[in-house]
């Protein structure tokens, strides 16, 4: 066992803690941190957590409060910074470590005034996947950067699978934002349900202007639920259909969508690519058409559907939480 303390600092402006992680508002990022959180904790690790919260709650052995009332007289033996090393002034710690959720390039880098601290600090990059730790620039990671993944939430993971379970001809675009989303709702419109009429795709709301040409070719929003209540829903649908982004650097609902056993059509842009085995647990085009299609052979054969679901169930391995907690320290605490 250990006495060492851990600081995670999130410099978003988001008020959670713990007990907010099933909830509507947090996200990859934060979930992540959560679960990296607990995993330290019985590892014998004292573990601060710094969010826009207003209050202290301990919460599973996690000590959650605001960053402002951070006691500058703690040493603390491992800093983590949510992408900003800004936030390493306010604490004292012997190592530090940037959770990076950007490829960051060194003209953002500079935009976000981030230089001075950069150097001053030293801290180590955390990559989350190699195609992030691929284009991190040498500038924005100058005193060293790693690869330590993340890993979906346990309840995706000891889900029960019915393999037989057949769901409606429903697919999904459940990614927050609006990532190339016109391009799938382009393929959708005139390549994909003028041959399957009874199909549906299910969008994020509030990311585009929904209208009545939306719906007229059977695009609905999705309403967005409590965590446990996603994991219900995305049940029922026979595909998660997504482009991808040079943006994305884990793109942590393609992972959970794998381990529902939900087969991915995309183009593999950004770290998609890292999450999809062509033919295996989905499938990676290379134009619009090929997209189509395999989406219409997703929704139209129901064999091929099951076929591809009881292939995706057999490769369902993960690095858990309790082995990425495990690489953090090794990298940090030994």
């Amino acid at each position: 066992m250990s006495n060492k303390k851990i600081i995670i600092i999130d410099n978003s402006n988001l008020s959670y803690s713990g007990h907010d992680i099933n909830g509507e508002v947090l996200r990859g990022t934060e979930t992540s941190l959560i679960l990296l959180a607990e995993h330290l904790a019985p590892k014998g690790y004292n573990i601060d957590f710094c969010t826009n919260i207003n209050q202290n709650i301990i919460y599973k052995n996690v000590n959650y409060f605001n960053k402002n009332k951070i006691n500058r007289n703690i040493l603390y033996d491992l800093a983590i910074a949510v992408s900003d090393s800004n936030q390493f002034d306010l604490v004292r710690a012997k190592k530090k470590a940037i959770f990076s959720v950007s490829n960051q390039p060194f003209e953002k880098f500079l935009r976000k005034k981030q230089l001075f601290s950069f150097f001053k600090h030293k801290p180590n990059v955390i990559t989350l996947c190699n195609y992030q730790y691929d284009k991190r620039s040498f500038m924005t990671s100058f005193f060293g950067k790693k690869m330590i993944p993340i890993a979906v939430d346990p309840k995706f993971l000891n889900l029960e699978i019915d393999l037989d379970y057949l769901p409606k001809k429903k697919v999904i675009y459940n990614i927050r934002s609006n990532r190339n989303l016109d391009w799938l709702l382009d393929i959708w419109c005139n390549k994909i349900f003028p041959y399957s009429k009874d199909s549906e795709l299910y969008i994020t709301p509030n990311i585009i202007e929904y209208n009545d040409d939306l719906k007229n070719n059977n695009i609905f929003l999705r309403n967005i639920k409590s965590r446990s209540e996603m994991i219900d829903e995305m049940k029922h649908y026979r595909a998660l259909t997504y482009i991808g982004h040079k943006s994305d650097i884990f793109t942590l609902t393609c992972e959970e969508a794998v381990k529902m056993c939900m087969p991915i059509v995309t183009y593999g842009i950004g770290s998609v690519s890292d999450r999809v085995i062509h033919n295996k647990t989905g499938f990676i085009v290379k134009s619009d058409q090929e997209f189509a299609n395999y989406t219409l052979k997703i929704l139209n054969d129901d064999n091929f559907y099951l076929n591809l679901k009881k292939k995706m169930h057999t490769l369902r391995h993960e690095n858990d939480w309790n082995s990425i907690a495990d690489m953090w320290i090794m990298f940090f605490l030994k």
